[in-house]
Protein backbone atom coordinates (compact mmCIF):
# COMPACT_ATOMS: atom_id res chain seq x y z
CA UNK A 1 0.00 0.00 0.00
CA UNK A 2 2.51 2.42 0.85
CA UNK A 3 4.48 1.92 -2.24
CA UNK A 4 1.58 2.16 -4.66
CA UNK A 5 1.19 5.94 -2.66
CA UNK A 6 4.74 6.80 -3.49
CA UNK A 7 4.39 5.41 -6.59
CA UNK A 8 1.43 7.62 -7.13
CA UNK A 9 3.20 10.47 -5.79
CA UNK A 10 5.94 10.17 -7.88
CA UNK A 11 3.40 9.65 -11.27
CA UNK A 12 1.94 13.16 -10.29
CA UNK A 13 5.32 14.85 -10.38
CA UNK A 14 6.49 13.33 -13.10
CA UNK A 15 2.88 14.72 -14.88
CA UNK A 16 3.71 18.14 -13.44
CA UNK A 17 7.32 18.43 -14.33
CA UNK A 18 7.97 16.87 -17.82
CA UNK A 19 5.81 19.27 -19.60
CA UNK A 20 7.27 21.98 -17.97
CA UNK A 21 10.92 21.11 -18.17
CA UNK A 22 10.27 20.17 -22.29
CA UNK A 23 8.39 23.53 -22.82
CA UNK A 24 11.59 25.09 -21.08
CA UNK A 25 13.96 22.88 -23.71
CA UNK A 26 11.78 24.48 -26.75
CA UNK A 27 12.38 28.18 -25.07
CA UNK A 28 15.75 27.68 -24.67
CA UNK A 29 16.31 26.34 -28.76
CA UNK A 30 14.07 29.51 -29.50
CA UNK A 31 16.28 31.50 -27.72
CA UNK A 32 18.97 30.32 -29.47
CA UNK A 33 17.11 30.84 -32.81
CA UNK A 34 16.36 34.92 -32.12
CA UNK A 35 19.96 35.26 -31.09
CA UNK A 36 21.64 33.86 -33.94
CA UNK A 37 19.13 35.92 -35.90
CA UNK A 38 19.89 38.97 -33.97
CA UNK A 39 23.93 38.56 -34.92
CA UNK A 40 23.38 37.96 -38.42
CA UNK A 41 21.40 41.29 -38.67
CA UNK A 42 24.44 42.87 -36.87
CA UNK A 43 26.59 41.76 -38.88
CA UNK A 44 24.63 42.87 -41.90
CA UNK A 45 24.91 46.26 -40.73
CA UNK A 46 28.45 45.91 -40.04
CA UNK A 47 28.51 44.94 -43.62
CA UNK A 48 26.28 47.60 -44.92
CA UNK A 49 28.57 50.25 -43.22
CA UNK A 50 31.50 48.98 -44.52
CA UNK A 51 30.52 48.15 -48.61
CA UNK A 52 27.49 49.86 -48.89
CA UNK A 53 25.22 46.66 -49.51
CA UNK A 54 24.11 43.68 -47.49
CA UNK A 55 25.91 40.80 -47.78
CA UNK A 56 25.13 36.72 -48.49
CA UNK A 57 25.90 34.32 -45.66
CA UNK A 58 28.84 33.67 -47.32
CA UNK A 59 29.86 37.57 -47.68
CA UNK A 60 29.31 38.00 -43.96
CA UNK A 61 31.59 35.51 -43.17
CA UNK A 62 34.14 36.81 -45.66
CA UNK A 63 34.23 40.42 -44.72
CA UNK A 64 32.29 41.33 -41.81
CA UNK A 65 33.54 38.61 -39.25
CA UNK A 66 30.91 36.32 -38.98
CA UNK A 67 31.83 33.27 -37.24
CA UNK A 68 32.51 30.33 -38.96
CA UNK A 69 34.22 27.73 -36.77
CA UNK A 70 34.05 24.84 -39.35
CA UNK A 71 35.27 27.26 -42.38
CA UNK A 72 32.48 25.84 -44.80
CA UNK A 73 31.25 29.37 -45.31
CA UNK A 74 27.30 28.53 -43.44
CA UNK A 75 26.67 30.38 -39.73
CA UNK A 76 25.82 27.35 -37.79
CA UNK A 77 25.40 28.43 -34.17
CA UNK A 78 22.70 25.94 -33.55
CA UNK A 79 22.02 22.41 -34.06
CA UNK A 80 18.45 23.04 -34.14
CA UNK A 81 17.64 25.81 -36.74
CA UNK A 82 18.98 26.30 -39.72
CA UNK A 83 20.00 30.30 -40.78
CA UNK A 84 19.08 31.47 -44.14
CA UNK A 85 19.79 34.85 -45.50
CA UNK A 86 17.72 36.39 -48.44
CA UNK A 87 19.05 39.80 -50.15
CA UNK A 88 16.63 41.99 -51.91
CA UNK A 89 17.25 42.37 -55.70
CA UNK A 90 19.90 45.07 -54.72
CA UNK A 91 21.38 44.24 -51.86
CA UNK A 92 19.75 46.89 -50.02
CA UNK A 93 17.37 44.80 -47.89
CA UNK A 94 17.64 41.33 -46.24
CA UNK A 95 15.78 38.89 -44.73
CA UNK A 96 17.27 36.17 -42.29
CA UNK A 97 15.18 33.79 -40.65
CA UNK A 98 15.47 30.73 -38.93
CA UNK A 99 13.92 27.45 -39.49
CA UNK A 100 13.80 24.13 -37.48
CA UNK A 101 16.64 21.47 -38.19
CA UNK A 102 18.53 18.40 -37.59
CA UNK A 103 14.95 16.48 -36.82
CA UNK A 104 13.98 19.48 -34.26
CA UNK A 105 10.40 19.76 -34.32
CA UNK A 106 8.57 23.02 -33.57
CA UNK A 107 5.55 23.70 -34.92
CA UNK A 108 2.70 26.02 -33.85
CA UNK A 109 -1.25 25.27 -35.27
CA UNK A 110 0.49 22.23 -37.52
CA UNK A 111 3.12 24.50 -39.42
CA UNK A 112 6.70 25.01 -38.40
CA UNK A 113 7.64 28.49 -36.47
CA UNK A 114 10.20 29.88 -38.70
CA UNK A 115 11.76 33.19 -36.90
CA UNK A 116 12.96 36.22 -39.29
CA UNK A 117 14.49 39.62 -38.92
CA UNK A 118 14.50 41.79 -41.65
CA UNK A 119 16.91 45.20 -42.92
CA UNK A 120 14.45 47.55 -41.50
CA UNK A 121 14.08 46.09 -38.28
CA UNK A 122 11.06 44.04 -38.06
CA UNK A 123 11.08 40.81 -36.04
CA UNK A 124 8.34 37.95 -36.37
CA UNK A 125 7.59 34.82 -37.91
CA UNK A 126 8.15 34.56 -41.93
CA UNK A 127 6.09 34.49 -44.29
CA UNK A 128 5.67 34.38 -47.80
CA UNK A 129 9.33 35.27 -48.05
CA UNK A 130 8.54 38.78 -45.68
CA UNK A 131 8.45 39.29 -42.33
CA UNK A 132 4.84 38.54 -40.41
CA UNK A 133 5.73 40.79 -37.03
CA UNK A 134 5.01 39.64 -34.08
CA UNK A 135 7.22 41.47 -31.36
CA UNK A 136 5.62 39.89 -28.59
CA UNK A 137 6.76 36.10 -29.63
CA UNK A 138 10.25 37.68 -29.62
CA UNK A 139 10.04 39.69 -26.62
CA UNK A 140 8.58 36.66 -24.67
CA UNK A 141 11.98 34.49 -25.42
CA UNK A 142 14.46 37.49 -23.77
CA UNK A 143 16.00 36.95 -20.71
Amino acid sequence: MEVMIVVAIIGILAAIAIPSYTGYVKRTKRSEAVTALQTVALYQEKHMAEHGQYGSAANLIANAGLPDPDGDNVYEPSDFYAITVNLGADNKSFVASAAPAGGFVDNVGGSPLVFAIDSIGRVGTLSGGAVAVNDELWRSLRP
